[in-house]
């Protein structure tokens, strides 16, 4: 697949579609940035109350549910 992409972006002359192109793929060429110290803490935090019982967690059929009802 990267080689027909490759080849397709490489015989490409229109500027628009391949700036259009590099618009989309610029996201993925993006670093992924790290969690910090706090976010991990939350998180473990937040798990461990879910694996303990101590927090409510919702199906997604309940979740789309309450959604469509608050949208109505």
């Amino acid at each position: 697949m990267k080689q027909k992409i490759t080849k397709a972006i490489n015989e490409i002359e229109d500027t628009e579609l391949l700036e259009a192109v590099y618009t989309i793929l610029e996201k993925q060429l993006e670093p992924i940035p790290e969690l910090t110290q706090m976010h991990k803490k939350e998180l473990d935090r937040r798990r461990a109350n879910h694996l303990s019982g101590k927090s409510k967690s919702y199906s997604w059929e309940q979740v789309k549910k309450a959604a469509v009802k608050k949208k109505a």
